[in-house]
């Protein structure tokens, strides 16, 4: 009987996934390249259509309007979009690492400490902007010790290029790009604040396309850990995506780390720190819980 109702529980899901397609949001190669790189999207039982953007804010901009079914946010971002009423949750983890603030070649800014009174140019809302916070906080420094200039991220290196700004929060490949073609510099490194990188669905998705999206996430996980063990194979894969050259693909690759993360409460704590640094800079309002933006049941599931 059990042989007969896995068989069975094999076919429905071979009959839906057929005719399913999943419609995925994808930063700067975030999540396509590695899994093309480790070969996980052949003999794919669903089709996926992906969507390249700039960064998280249009992207959570398309889930919440239904044009996607899923896609790649940091937990930031997805802390705003979640509070202002979006309906959507993370269904998978990474850790990442390659945030940064960055400053001109030659800056008198080391560290944190020296960041007080300076501008600095982030996207609202990003990982980017939490990275200042939590820097500041470590440096016994409160979050108005500095003036945000909001923009984008091709928007922000452009300004501390031409001294607009004095430092820029921002990610990968943005950092590396911007050490490779200005020589800029890192003055606080996110490999100091791990936070998570987010598989996130719509909560419509998850209703209805639960069994295809958990497909998609086990071959992420499994494209994750090919990355963080074949860095250079990796990096080729987001160069020839991106059109990056081959040093700051590969920078990017190492510095972001990307591994996956199993442990829901680990998942949980880091996804309350950011909520709860966001919500004492006035960013959102307070009350927004982990629990309401990550959905654990796709943790538990093997």
């Amino acid at each position: 009987m059990k042989m007969l109702a896995l068989a069975l529980s094999l076919a429905a899901f071979a009959a839906q996934a057929a005719s399913t397609e999943l419609v995925v949001g994808d930063q700067k190669g975030n999540a396509r390249a590695v899994m093309e790189a480790a070969g996980q999207l052949t003999d794919l039982p669903y089709a996926v259509k992906w969507y390249e953007f700039p960064n998280a804010a249009p992207l959570l901009e398309s889930l919440n309007a239904s044009h996607l079914d899923a896609g790649l946010v940091g937990d930031g971002p997805l802390s705003f979009a979640v509070a202002s009423g979006a309906t959507i949750k993370a269904i998978q983890a990474s850790q990442y690492l390659g945030n940064a603030i960055i400053v001109k070649k030659g800056s008198s800014i080391k560290s944190a400490a020296d960041l007080k009174g300076k501008k600095i140019a982030t996207v609202k809302g990003s990982s980017g902007q939490n990275l200042v916070f939590n820097a500041l906080s470590k440096a016994g420094l409160p979050a108005d010790s500095v003036q945000f200039v909001f923009t984008t991220p091709a928007e922000a290196t452009l300004a501390l290029d031409n001294g607009a700004v004095d430092a820029v929060a921002t990610w990968e490949p943005y950092v590396s790009f911007a050490i490779a073609q200005s020589g800029a510099t890192i003055a606080v490194d996110g490999d100091n604040f791990p936070v998570s990188n987010y598989l996130v669905a719509t909560d419509r998705a998850i209703a209805d396309k639960r069994a295809a999206l958990q497909d998609f996430r086990q071959r992420l996980i499994r494209a994750r850990a090919w990355g963080v063990a074949h860095p250079e194979a990796y990096a080729q894969g987001i160069a020839t995506l991106l059109r990056l050259p081959d040093a700051v693909a590969l920078s990017k690759v190492k510095r972001e780390n990307n591994a996956p993360v199993a442990d829901v409460a680990l998942v949980q704590q880091r996804q309350q720190a950011a909520i709860d640094t966001f919500t004492r800079s006035g960013l959102i309002k307070p009350g927004l819980k982990a629990d309401q933006v990550i959905d654990a049941s796709f943790f538990r599931q093997p």
